[in-house]
């Protein structure tokens, strides 16, 4: 299995970017391998639904059959290709696909109320902006990426211990970057600076 499986091309991009996919990734990660109908019982969607969420997922290399786990020839039991999958900014359409409807997600969350109120439902919005240089600022990346990656794999061995425990898929948008200079090249964001 890859560690990392970098996702650069239109059609991976196309299946990574439904939710649904992404939580059938998700259950995979914590199953290991599965039919399309324990996977359909896990995330809740009927299972021909997730049948073709499943063929999507390995056209684009994501997911491979795992013939040794099943139970005859016609029994399809399927397991992820990489511990995670990383998608590159640059890629094909991926703000429009992944982006947008993170963003839209994240305003849904923010007119939902403050971090006072809605911290003890599970939920906040948070933005923070610090004068850092470039050194902090990577140290920064390195930690928070070090924290998520700390959660991730303690929420993924929970799920595994009890999987019977009631556990709802979260999503966590970090951005870190200069505020003047998004792209990091010096030039000046749009509107700004001529």
């Amino acid at each position: 299995m890859l560690e990392t499986m970098e996702i650069s091309d239109p059609e991976s991009l196309r299946a990574i970017a439904n939710p649904v996919r992404q939580r059938i990734l998700m259950q995979l990660a914590v199953a290991g391998h599965a039919r399309a109908a324990d996977l359909a019982e896990a995330i809740g969607h009927p299972a021909n639904s997730v049948s073709f969420h499943l063929r999507v997922l390995a056209r684009a290399g994501m997911i491979t059959e795992a013939p040794e786990h099943a139970r005859d020839k016609r029994d399809r039991v399927w397991k992820n290709v990489a511990t995670s999958y990383n998608v590159k900014p640059a890629a094909g359409d991926a703000a429009d696909l992944i982006l947008r409807p993170t963003v839209e997600w994240l305003a849904e969350v923010f007119a939902h109320g403050s971090h006072e109120e809605t911290r003890d439902a599970g939920r906040t919005f948070m933005l923070t902006t610090m004068l850092l240089d470039r050194e902090e600022a990577n140290e920064l990346i390195l930690e928070l990426s070090q924290l998520l990656n700390r959660w991730s794999e303690r929420s993924l061995a929970a799920s595994r211990d009890e999987p019977a425990a009631a556990r709802e898929v979260y999503q966590l948008l970090t951005a870190v970057a200069p505020r003047d200079d998004p792209r990091g090249d010096g030039t000046p964001r749009d509107g700004e600076g001529s």
